[in-house]
């Protein structure tokens, strides 16, 4: 009957137990971390380039033609591969990585 008990406390031990060593979780912990600020600073750049859309339209009276145009007056280049950019309604977007 002990053994029994003893295998059952034992079973239930174990299976509430992380399995991963704490070394992997931190390093898990910490690439999670990584990405989360690498998608806030992408939203905070997007959010900065259409302020700059916004700008240049005040100023222009109409969109950038291009993510050249908009680099050029934002004082920046811009990579087609990083952002998604519609100039006809002045949206830019990050595209997924």
């Amino acid at each position: 009957m002990y053994r029994k008990l003893l295998f059952l406390i034992i079973a239930f031990a174990l299976s509430c137990c992380d399995s991963r060593n704490p070394v992997e979780q931190y390093g898990d912990s910490v690439v999670k971390g990584y990405r989360n600020a690498e998608r806030a600073g992408g939203k905070a750049s997007v959010q900065n380039l259409q302020e700059s859309i916004q700008a240049f339209h005040a100023a222009n009276e109409r969109y950038p033609a291009d993510l050249r145009e908009l680099g050029a007056f934002a004082g920046t280049t811009l990579d087609e591969k990083t952002y998604q950019y519609d100039p006809v309604k002045g949206v830019i977007t990050a595209k997924e990585k």
